[in-house]
């Protein structure tokens, strides 16, 4: 049986009264992970975040409704694992994005002094969630797309955007010569030369909408995730691009840049990434492929001047 605790208090008219309290815990005290999301949402953090990567978050967090009632300091490794396992097995990005996001709410927690230590600091991803480049023959099979999402996958390639940022491009962005960009994730402002085959292709698209790109009735796209939906379903019925991701997309157009012997500084100013290291993760099997022509190229004509 909890307890009672009894507290006298003389009053300003000088009436004495007793005032009685359980210790027993409030159940409205408990902070369980929903409460705790709760709070993340409501929370500084999460405000500062860009409008899509919220919308992305929400999504991921609908994935830990199933842990909403149990209390944060129960929340155990385990638990993760086991929703980011059932994940993976036919999206295994989305399956580390939300272990990845159970780790901030977790540190969140932490900071708010909800939660002593937390237990997912080290949590590894699955391999294979890595959203990874497009092969040549996947680039080659992009016409096999309806004709919408095809003109998504060319504006992805050529500039290296994200879906939202495609999926938002205007006419009225686009001078002949390059598109000017307002990332959505990062706000980042860029103005995106052109490449020449790209120049080609919006010359020949209608221009129906007021963005570049437009569902099968001619209407801009509601948002980037709408379009990544339809892309995915679409790709999800041609073998050759079985698999693929639109943000693959932006890893090929790094990747190309990196082999045409592009900075990172450069493709920064193409892709809009803050950090060079992400550059570098982005092009490290171009960086690599690229190397090892070279060498084998000098250890091919080594010694050929001297021979002459």
């Amino acid at each position: 049986m909890p307890s009672e605790k009894r507290v006298t208090r003389r009053l300003a008219d000088g009436t004495v009264k007793t005032y009685t309290y359980s210790s027993a815990p409030r159940q409205d005290a408990v902070w369980t992970l929903g409460r705790v999301i709760s709070s993340y949402r409501r929370s500084a953090r999460f405000a500062g975040l860009a409008p899509a990567t919220k919308t992305a978050y929400l999504h991921y967090l609908e994935h830990l409704r199933p842990l909403a009632e149990v209390p944060i300091a129960e929340i155990k490794r385990r638990h993760i694992r086991a929703i980011r396992d059932e994940l993976a097995v036919a999206t295994p990005a989305v399956a580390n994005a939300v272990a990845k996001l159970a780790r901030t709410i977790l540190a969140f927690a932490v900071e708010d002094d909800l939660l002593e230590y937390n237990v997912l600091i080290g949590f590894k991803n699955l391999p294979g969630g890595e959203r990874r480049a497009w092969t040549e023959a996947q680039v080659a099979a992009i016409g096999k797309l309806p004709e919408n999402l095809r003109r998504a996958a060319v504006l992805g390639l050529y500039t290296g955007q994200r879906i939202g940022d495609c999926a938002g491009m205007t006419w009225s962005a686009y001078d002949g010569q390059g598109i000017e960009v307002v990332q959505q994730k990062t706000g980042a402002r860029l103005w995106v030369p052109a490449h020449a085959a790209l120049r080609a292709e919006l010359d020949a698209w209608p221009r129906a909408a007021v963005t570049m790109l437009a569902t099968i009735h001619g209407r801009p796209w509601r948002s980037g995730r709408v379009l990544s939906t339809r892309f995915a379903m679409a790709a999800g019925q041609i073998p050759a691009l079985r698999g693929v991701t639109f943000h693959g997309l932006r890893k090929t157009a790094a990747a190309r840049l990196a082999e045409a012997g592009c900075s990172t500084h450069e493709i920064a100013a193409i892709t809009g990434h803050r950090t060079l290291a992400m550059i570098e993760l982005y092009t490290r099997d171009a960086d690599q492929k690229r190397r090892a022509t070279a060498a084998i190229f000098r250890l091919e004509n080594a010694g050929k001047t001297e021979r002459k």
